[in-house]
């Protein structure tokens, strides 16, 4: 249902409340009752405006109606109803929760914990966890949620948001009990459905959560945040004409809903169309800000259509957020070296570059950083390692090594800060104390069994030592909790270093079917189609990150026009190697597969004056 569950529990006592004037309140009560009841809320807002129309003194018809508003999620019409309610003869300590609940949906935390100092029903104490939690006392909040599990352990709405609270932690695996709790106690929860489905996007995959939201729409088809979480599905999946079409629906439902245009300015952006993303992302009026997804789109149309400076400021403040994401390292650093910063990209990327496991990307950043800066030996041992590097390449940031004595500190200091004991694990594995960030990780998975990154970063620590099959168990504990692309890449590696690359390959291809879009373990997959001579199956995933990415990576459209080339596709190939030239033609692979293809084909002066510029650049790379 939408309304809550725990409407059932408090429904006797506000009908008893209200029952002198009950009765007066006709058929429109009884409806505006059965509606909600039935998880129609609007139709019961309807009702019970009725209600109270025919008697404006009935306090049980404006109890029912803060309910209503509670479960449309309109905290100030819900108060407002409520103190109408008191006004009225409703007794202040039955109604406490409603009204905490109602100015939770405000924001004011600690007003709706002072409405609840009367009151310790299983509505109460969900309420009081609910505040708590948002004030970051989770202690507190775990101890209000397991005395409401104690008094109502079958209520589905208080279930919800537990998995909610565990979700927000970080212990997935036990907002995912939560939810199937949830879900258990009201098959038609849809707040309970639609949050299941949000967990089973993060452990199973894309394709699997359709089935959730789908299933919470069949029950009410006016559920807004079904459709959204839908669309945002689909758009994940590639699905773009279902997932407009879904958008509309929403639009229509909702005029102005900013997910609606979010969505679709998403949907712009990735089709290149970023003046069109930007004037969707306007109608949105800003009341999405400042989710990072948002931003991060916000910093792609900004870099798009010219205004560097701006991208880099928000991707700075998500990098702050997010240290250790990769993506967002690159794009801050393109974007403050498209701004005139060189100073600045080389210091975003430096973390990346400096990696054992530098991806080519993330060199090429450097190098061209330094060479901005008139660094032309600086850039040098850049250049060189990004020969032969795979696009692909690393999956772990590693922290700063420099201050490990501090980094100890602090963990000792607080060790039930698991963001702290990850810092420094990483930290320790720059250093190569692989001893000691296993024993560091072991402790600290210990202490947080359900947090998928506690398995990644003793995963990561048993990598690191070669110890490739007990670091593949470790990623594959991680993986059933939350099958993320993090998650399935260091699965497939550890997989693939221990002997099992049958095994590896069966992950990625998991992992596709569930998230067919995903470019980063597409290309990952025709590398490996290549190395394995499989010249059909690579051109087909080769040509579906083309068709996803477009013509903006030179490394993958080298890697195509190779695989055309092996199949006997000439001059396919020749013009794939000609494009990828034009976009990287200071890139030695680019030179040396163009002037192959030259060469070739017929035209043996260019190509062998193409070979020769690519051999000078891979003997001279400062050149």
């Amino acid at each position: 249902m939408t309304c809550s569950r725990d409407l059932r529990a408090l429904l006797l006592a506000l009908l008893l409340a209200g029952c002198s004037n009950a009765a007066a309140t006709g058929t429109a009560y009884d409806r505006g009752v059965a509606a909600l009841e039935g998880g129609d809320p609007r139709t019961a807002r309807v009702e019970f405006l009725n209600a109270i129309r025919e008697n404006p003194n009935d306090s049980a018809a404006h109890l029912m109606q803060a309910r209503t508003h509670v479960a449309l999620g309109d905290g100030i019409a819900a108060e407002t109803a409520v103190v109408r309610a008191r006004t009225l003869g409703a007794p202040t300590a039955e109604t406490g929760p409603l009204m905490a609940h109602a100015l939770i949906l405000q924001g004011r935390m600690g007003d709706a914990l002072t409405a609840l100092e009367d009151a310790s029903d299983a509505y109460a104490e969900r309420m009081r966890g609910r505040a708590l939690a948002a004030l970051g006392e989770e202690d507190a909040a775990a101890k209000a949620y397991r005395a409401a599990a104690a008094l109502a352990p079958e209520d589905s709405a208080l279930w919800t948001d537990i998995a909610r609270f565990h979700r927000a932690r970080g212990a997935t695996a036990d907002a995912i009990a939560a939810s199937e709790r949830a879900v258990a106690a009201d098959a038609e929860n849809t707040d309970a459905l639609v949050l299941r489905g949000e967990l089973v996007r993060t452990q199973y995959g894309l394709r699997a959560s359709l089935a959730w939201f789908d299933r919470a729409i069949r029950i009410d088809p006016g559920n807004i945040n079904a459709r959204l979480e839908r669309a945002a599905t689909l758009a994940d999946m590639g699905a773009t004409r279902a997932m407009l079409e879904e958008t509309r629906k929403v639009l229509d439902r909702s005029p102005g809903n900013p997910m609606a245009y979010y969505l679709q300015a998403l949907l712009a952006a990735r089709a290149g169309d970023f003046p069109l993303a930007r004037g969707l992302y306007q109608r949105s009026q800003g009341r999405l800000e400042p989710h990072p997804a948002t931003m991060l789109l916000q910093a792609a149309i900004d870099f798009e259509v010219g205004d560097a400076v701006r991208a880099a400021g928000r991707l700075q403040e998500l990098v702050e957020r997010q240290p250790d994401n990769r993506k967002l390292r690159r794009l801050l650093a393109a974007a403050r070296l498209k701004a005139g910063d060189a100073a600045g990209a080389a210091a975003a990327i430096r973390p990346l570059a400096d990696a054992e496991d530098a991806d080519i990307y993330s060199l090429r950043l450097m190098a061209a950083a330094r060479m901005k800066q008139g660094d032309q030996a600086g850039a040098l041992p850049y250049l060189r390692r990004s020969r032969d590097v795979p696009a692909t390449g690393g999956s772990v940031l590693r922290a700063d090594r420099t201050d490990l004595p501090a980094l100890r500190a602090a963990a000792a200091a607080d060790p039930a800060d698991a963001l702290l004991q990850v810092g420094l694990i990483r930290a320790l594995l720059s250093a190569s104390a692989h001893r000691e960030a296993i024993d560091r990780a072991r402790t600290l998975l210990a202490h947080h069994p359900a947090v998928p990154e506690a398995h990644l970063v003793l995963g990561d620590s048993l990598a690191a030592a070669g110890h490739f099959a007990e670091a593949a168990e470790r990623y594959r504990q991680a993986a059933n909790i939350a099958f993320t692309e993090p998650a399935a890449l260091r699965l497939a590696e550890a997989l693939r270093n221990s002997g099992r690359a049958d095994a590896a390959g069966d992950v990625l291809a998991l992992f596709l079917h569930q998230n067919p879009n995903n470019a980063t373990v597409r290309l990952l997959v025709a590398g490996r189609q290549a190395e394995a001579r499989q010249w059909d199956e690579a051109i087909r995933s080769y040509a579906l990150v083309r068709r996803q990415l477009g013509d903006r990576d030179g490394v993958m459209l080298v890697n195509l026009a190779w695989a055309h080339a092996e199949r006997g596709e000439d001059e396919r190939a020749l013009a794939i190697a000609k494009k990828a030239w034009s976009l990287a033609p200071d890139y030695p692979a680019t030179a040396r597969t163009y002037g192959w293809m030259l060469y070739r084909s017929g035209d043996r002066i260019p190509g062998i004056v193409l070979l020769h510029d690519a051999l000078r650049r891979e003997a001279f790379p400062a050149d």
